[in-house]
């Protein structure tokens, strides 16, 4: 779709800790910042294998491309006892180049004092603004950490073409099932008898479904929107499309990219396993599906990002963001929560008013 014509705004002022670069980090500034989350609690099946095959096969192809870029790890409230799932990767995938990958360890008080849900099991998108806050690359991406780049995402990410002030979306195709994908490619991936269903087109003007597995912008954008609600936490659900409605709201376009991810169906996943609680999604572990992330603006403080956690440098470039209560939002803040002009009759479309 074309880019729309932007209301004019002054350049938002990207944090100090934006570039910080330690050990064998390299200071030149890679095209992409890839972000992920997820952490070693057994939940998914086989998650931890997933995530080692999908890490060695973007990263792969990511250099096969000439694509410069970093990854982005965020062990969220890693559980006590169980090893960390950075050592366990860091064993496990010795294929590719550690020295784009940045790993945060997120003390598992931050999820205690943040969740306004006890049965929210993960802050997922909290995570992933951890990275979004200190990436350094021209644009970032936050995917999932079983999703596929598919081989046109990788040709548009290596040419020229990416613009800011565009939100770039990408269809997800479900792949089948299978119990060993450890020889997957491209012939598997483009196989379309491989298949689960057939995959739904992203309509405008939100470019919505399957959010959470692909979304990229130019880093200053993401700034600028404050990363992902973290004034809403009581659902996992849905907030992956909130940040599609908060883009809109500030005029930034949001486009197809013009082709898919892939994502391997596995068991756990929130597409085979929403039934089990309906008529009770209240109950789900990820929350209440049916609050209004269709319809509300957020604003989020400008310590989004756990800005304010103490960072404690561990080993191989892995740091530890420890507790304090000075990066903790306040519990309930109803004045962040906005409802986009034109729902309110204004006459200028792409801007917001508080409530």
């Amino acid at each position: 779709m074309p880019a729309r014509a932007r209301p004019q705004r002054s350049s938002p002022v990207l944090p100090s800790d934006h570039g910080a670069t330690s050990g064998e980090e390299s200071t030149a500034q890679p095209l992409i910042s890839i972000v992920l989350t997820g952490r070693n609690d057994g939940y998914g099946g086989d998650f931890i294998a997933r995530f080692h095959r999908t890490l060695s096969f973007n990263h792969h192809h990511l250099a096969a491309w000439n694509i410069a870029h970093e990854i982005l790890f965020v062990e969220w409230a890693p559980p006590t006892g169980a090893p960390y799932l950075f050592d366990l990767t860091r064993r496990a995938v010795d294929d590719i180049d550690w020295g784009v990958v940045s790993w945060f360890i997120v003390d598992p008080r931050y999820h205690a004092a943040l969740s306004l849900n006890p049965r929210l099991e993960y802050l997922e998108f909290l995570a992933k603004n951890v990275a979004i806050r200190r990436a350094r690359g021209r644009f970032v991406l936050t995917t999932n950490c079983d999703v596929y780049l598919g081989r046109h995402v990788l040709d548009v990410m290596c040419s020229p073409g990416l613009q800011s002030g565009i939100v770039y979306r990408a269809p997800r195709f479900d792949i089948k099932f299978a119990a060993d994908y450890s020889g997957l490619d491209w012939d598997v991936l483009e196989d379309p008898r491989n298949l689960d269903g057939v995959p739904k087109p992203l309509k405008p003007p939100f470019m919505g479904g399957g959010t959470g597995d692909f979304v990229l912008m130019d880093r200053a954008s993401f700034h600028e929107i404050r990363g992902f609600n973290e004034v809403y936490r009581a659902a996992r659900f849905g907030i992956d499309h909130n940040v599609l409605v908060k883009a809109l709201s500030i005029g930034l376009a949001i486009e197809d990219i013009g082709g898919p991810v892939y994502h391997i169906n596995h068991a756990g996943s929130y597409r085979l396993t929403a039934g089990v609680y309906a008529g009770r999604e209240a109950e789900a572990p990820w929350g209440n599906s049916r609050w209004h992330s269709r319809g509300v603006v957020y604003v989020n403080p400008d310590t989004w990002g756990l800005a304010k956690a103490p960072m404690r440098e561990g080993v191989e470039r892995c740091r530890h963001l420890d507790f304090s209560w000075d990066a903790v939002p306040p519990l309930v803040d109803l004045k962040r929560v906005v409802l986009p002009a034109a729902r309110m009759g204004a006459p200028a479309p792409g801007r917001y008013v508080s409530r």
